[in-house]
């Protein structure tokens, strides 16, 4: 939600991109619910379904564990053309690397 984004300027971007996101996080949401898995676990899982390689961060031995919830399952191919669906109604993307120089 917009009372916890990062200072600065990626709290900035993501803060102009946030409305246009609501319905993908609704999706997660959903999606977490009928699993009983986190938002996070969702998010990740349904990239390693894409065949990317997920790098996530953590603050926190609780994000740590919420984060391991991503793995020993996959999304059936409903639940992914459903985030994929939800993701390709997003309006603003947000841009990768913001602050990589060439």
């Amino acid at each position: 939600d917009s009372e916890r984004l990062p200072d600065g300027p990626r709290g900035l971007l993501f803060k102009q991109i946030l409305p246009g996101l609501k319905p993908l996080l609704g999706t997660l949401r959903e999606v977490g619910a009928a699993r009983k898995k986190s938002m996070a676990a969702v998010a990740i899982n349904w990239c390693m379904c894409k065949g990317t390689v997920v790098i996530v961060g953590v603050k926190s031995p609780e994000q740590a564990a919420a984060n391991l919830e991503a793995l020993g399952w996959r999304l059936s191919s409903a639940e992914m053309a459903e985030l994929d669906a939800a993701s390709a109604r997003v309006p603003k993307k947000a841009t990768q690397n913001i602050f990589q120089t060439r």
